[in-house]
């Protein structure tokens, strides 16, 4: 038995950092036609290319239109364009760059990585390049590669914020906490309005419970009020160190700003289930987070959980049977569903 409730405790307290980002979206096929009607009829679109038909040869408004389109999510057509204007002039760096970004943004990593390297080639002292290229093998886990990248447009400039923040993330990624945090300090001080390098800075400190975490992410808060992540972070680190009552503030506070965070939702819920005692009001706390998510296996088996301590078991099993269907041989749904047999 105390296994059983070893294992139960040990899902309910695996609070994960969630982000605002993971959102879902049930659009109908009839919806993604209206977006991209809405796409094609966007104003700043037909004012460019109203500007193209009017100056074909100009290959400064098809590299202008290329990033409308990767801002409208319409990166075959931004690829198009960019080798249009490179067509036209052969000789600027920014096209290519538009075109790597494009069949990056369209998830061709090869052919984005090939772009730039072809930049390497015709402009070696294009700094920018070497960072995408940096950050691509960054996200393939070729750490040392992407250091060296990082390194070798550092040398062309010294002061690169970002060559710095990629090198903190490759530290931290890989374990070493007191580089990543010396990178991410240096990228701060070559450009004092990067807030996510104060940011992850923060998560750094708060991962230690050092609470300099706060000072780190005020100041990502300060440079962009709807970093709501930071705000998050915070409410997260008090929840962490026990100041249970300014966490429920801070969650609060940024369920104001956005009432979509979900992750706030579930970490309120864990509060009033776990050390506020409330199952009850738990409950519409973990009911309000899977509103928003519909596939949050966390929520229900803490849902479920609740359920479990105010006596519903039908509830408790239908949330616990949930998270099979989520995910097969869920253990904790296994083992808090063989207690009702």
């Amino acid at each position: 038995m105390q296994t059983i409730y070893k294992i139960i405790l040990i899902a309910l307290s695996c609070i994960l950092f969630s982000h605002c980002g993971n959102k879902h979206n049930n659009t109908t096929d009839s919806g993604l036609q209206d977006s991209l009607i809405t796409k094609i009829n966007s104003p700043e679109l037909k004012t460019i290319s109203k500007k193209i038909s009017e100056n074909v040869n100009d290959p400064n408004l098809y590299n202008e239109r290329a990033k409308i389109y990767l801002t409208l999510g319409m990166p075959d057509e931004a690829a198009k364009d960019a080798e249009r204007a490179i067509k036209l002039d052969s000789l600027n760096p920014n096209y290519y760059l538009t075109k790597a970004d494009a069949f990056f943004s369209a998830n061709k990593t090869k052919q984005s990585k090939e772009t730039l390297e072809l930049i390497e080639k015709k402009f070696p002292d294009n700094t920018e390049a070497l960072l995408k290229l940096g950050e691509l093998f960054f996200i393939v886990r070729q750490y040392q590669i992407a250091i060296d990248y990082c390194n070798k447009a550092l040398k062309i400039d010294e002061n690169l914020s970002k060559a710095y923040f990629i090198k903190g993330s490759i530290y931290r990624e890989s374990g070493d906490t007191a580089k990543a945090i010396s990178s991410l300090i240096t990228a701060t001080e070559q450009d004092n309005r990067y807030d996510q390098a104060f940011f992850d800075i923060g998560v750094l400190y708060a991962a230690r419970k050092n609470p300099v975490s706060l000072d780190y992410y005020d100041n990502a808060l300060k440079i962009n009020p709807l970093n709501y992540d930071a705000i998050y972070a915070k409410a997260k680190f008090y929840q962490d160190i026990n100041q249970i009552e300014e966490a429920i503030n801070q969650y609060n506070y940024l369920l104001s700003k956005d009432k979509t965070y979900y992750a706030a939702l579930y970490n309120l819920g864990a509060i009033q289930l776990e050390i506020k005692n409330d199952p009850k009001k738990s409950i519409d706390y973990f009911s309000d987070a899977i509103r928003l998510k519909a596939d949050y296996l966390e929520a229900y088996f803490a849902r479920g959980y609740a359920y479990s301590k105010v006596g519903d078991k039908e509830s408790a099993k239908a949330d616990y049977k949930m998270c099979l269907q989520l995910q097969e041989n869920y253990e904790p749904a296994i083992v808090a569903l063989n207690k009702f047999n």
